[in-house]
């Protein structure tokens, strides 16, 4: 039987710097997909580094008003006076979000890098954490991209897509995906604003409340924690 091949997209806070093969997150999610998909190579789980692209975009006071006059989050200033680690957090947290969704051309970009791995990977399955499960939507929703991958399954965990301060930047109501499968892994204690469902229905979508309340991670957003959840485990991966 032909194994499957994986795509993991991470979220936001940096984690290309962390994409470490033998430690770490990389090494924890790609463990956990082997056992959960029964796969046999480690290369067979890769991947999509994306950081980078955001290192051009410097989000200012007028982007977070810009976004905050549509949307839902509480946090802007003058991220300029911020040094050291609280510039760093800025950066990698908050500063993602906003210039995503402020910069269409850095959207642009991120669509090309994805469909650049798609074409070379030919991934069976995607796993998309959070801000990665809101790059995956950009791109499966745009006209360009509604052929040719009817095969894929799209498994998006800790995603804010149904949060209704996003209706002002996404296609919106949420579209159908031109895709095999999208699963969504909602979890409603997240704190991250990704606890609203997606409320949508159609052939090829199906939610699954995979609720989990992390001692260690008062956020309760962390990728792995829905990736083991046991309702992932049986209600997606051992479907796939």
């Amino acid at each position: 039987m032909k194994t499957k091949k994986v795509l993991c997209i991470h979220g936001i806070g940096g984690k290309d710097a962390l994409m470490n093969e033998n430690m770490g997150w990389v090494k924890d999610w790609r463990e956990a997909l082997i056992g959960h998909l029964g796969l046999m190579n480690d290369q067979d789980v890769q991947f999509m580094p994306f950081d980078s692209f955001f290192k051009p975009y410097d989000a200012t006071a007028t982007d977070y008003l810009r976004f905050l006059s549509q949307s839902f989050l509480g946090l802007w200033g003058d991220r300029r006076t911020h040094k050291g680690l609280v510039k760093d957090w800025m950066d990698n947290y908050p500063d993602m979000v906003v210039e995503f969704f402020q910069h269409p051309d850095l959207r642009m970009k991120l669509r090309n890098e994805l469909k650049k791995y798609i074409t070379i990977l030919k991934p069976d399955v995607i796993y998309a954490h959070s801000l990665g499960s809101l790059l995956c939507y950009d791109y499966f929703s745009h006209p360009e991209n509604q052929k040719g991958h009817e095969n894929i399954i799209l498994v998006t965990a800790g995603s804010q897509l149904g949060n209704p301060g996003l209706k002002y930047h996404l296609p919106y109501p949420i579209v159908r995906l031109p895709l095999n499968k999208w699963y969504n892994l909602n979890n409603n204690y997240d704190n991250v604003f990704a606890r609203h469902d997606i409320s949508v229905k159609f052939d090829n979508f199906m939610q699954i409340e995979t609720l989990f309340d992390d001692e260690d991670d008062p956020m309760n957003h962390n990728g792995l924690s829905y990736l083991n959840n046991e309702h992932a485990i049986s209600k997606v991966w051992k479907q796939i």
